[in-house]
């Protein structure tokens, strides 16, 4: 009898423990993970951040933790992350085991490879009790994420029709400096108005510094992108490579210009993700306007939302004053021709930039 007392008793325990555990386990068990920035830009090193609190007396024997990412963050290697990656998707998985009142802190450095948007998403935990008879899962949403800029290309060493066009557009200036457009500091020279002495610069450099004023420009860049890969594309972009290539140029060009005085508005036919949102930013100026024309290319997917020949249709009847239209796109047929006309006939100046192989990689500006 001995014995088999002795076997009821393990199977009241067993059956005991693994109601508790399944009924205990996941309670006061905190998760959290969050970016220590909210944007960056290709190639960047960033950090995230993920902390398992057990804030109870009973311990926690075992908790499976598993994530999901978009591609295009590559964590650096680390003991304890199992990571399964798609062509879209990577599947981060962890194992813990939690002490009575643990915290446990990691640090995860991360290297942004691509552009986009992408959110921390949901998280979901399993744990059960001591031998694994029973399980329970819970999973939680997480707020936040991080956005990627694309990274800006430097198009003043760059071989394209666009230098041309760009020295034409910063000649066509008043010719009085503009008061209120400062551009940065400069030395002090004989006849500079007090007024105008930059004393945090003079500071800092150990000579009469004073403010650079830019001129006013008088023209308006309206960039349109065209996110097809040929004229027949039904939905989404299958050759991204200089789709992409053009993201990185509009921003170089967007930041070289901007940084210039002149002011810049952009729009595209693709769409931004699961938002209703028109992939368009109008023309104005300033640091401001980079950071939204470069939020709008971070979120931008290479899927249609109306053909380019439509989408400049529509444009076209938005404008009201006549401005300078830069077109990227990787082809030019000849209903597009025929669609710049009609802007060139409305008194906008319309410069093309194809978007064919993807060159060299070129220098990147720093925004």
């Amino acid at each position: 009898m001995g014995a088999y007392w002795i076997l009821f008793i393990a199977a009241v325990v067993v059956v005991v423990q693994g109601k508790i555990f399944k009924r205990m386990a996941l309670k006061k068990l905190n998760y959290s993970r969050s970016f220590k920035v909210s944007t960056c830009y290709e190639g960047d090193s960033v950090e995230l951040i993920e902390i398992i609190e057990n804030r109870k007396a009973l311990p926690v024997p075992w908790l499976r933790v598993e994530s999901q990412f978009r591609s295009g963050l590559a964590f650096d290697n680390q003991l304890n992350l199992d990571i399964s990656e798609g062509q879209f998707n990577q599947n981060h998985k962890s194992f813990f085991i939690l002490l009575p009142w643990t915290k446990i802190l990691r640090r995860h450095r991360i290297t942004a490879k691509q552009r986009g948007l992408y959110k921390l998403g949901t998280v979901s935990m399993t744990t059960g009790d001591l031998i694994g008879l029973e399980s329970i899962v819970q999973s939680k949403t997480l707020t936040g994420g991080i956005l990627v800029y694309p990274m800006p290309l430097d198009v003043s060493d760059m071989d394209l029709p666009v230098q041309t066009w760009m020295g034409e557009m910063l000649v066509r200036r008043w010719i009085m400096e503009d008061p209120f457009l400062i551009s940065g500091v400069r030395e002090y020279r004989d006849g500079d108005p007090l007024k105008d002495i930059q004393w945090k610069a003079t500071a800092r450099t150990g000579t009469l510094q004073v403010h650079r004023r830019d001129t006013t420009a008088d023209s308006r860049l309206m960039i349109y992108l065209n996110i097809e890969d040929h004229e027949q594309m039904w939905s989404k972009a299958t050759r991204p490579e200089p789709i992409e290539h053009g993201i990185r140029l509009a921003a170089g060009i967007t930041a070289h210009l901007l940084s210039q005085g002149m002011e810049i508005g952009m729009g595209t036919n693709g769409t931004l993700g699961e938002t209703e949102d028109d992939a368009f930013v109008p023309v104005a100026g300033g640091m401001e306007q980079q950071h939204l024309i470069f939020e709008m290319l971070a979120r931008l997917e290479l899927t249609r939302r109306l053909s380019f020949h439509d989408y400049l249709a529509y444009e076209l009847s938005r404008h009201e004053e006549a401005r300078d239209i830069l077109i990227l796109t990787t082809y030019v047929s000849p209903r597009l021709e025929e669609m710049f006309q009609r802007f060139r006939e409305n008194g906008h100046r319309v410069d093309v930039l194809p978007l064919g192989d993807v060159p060299s990689p070129a220098k990147e500006v720093s925004a």
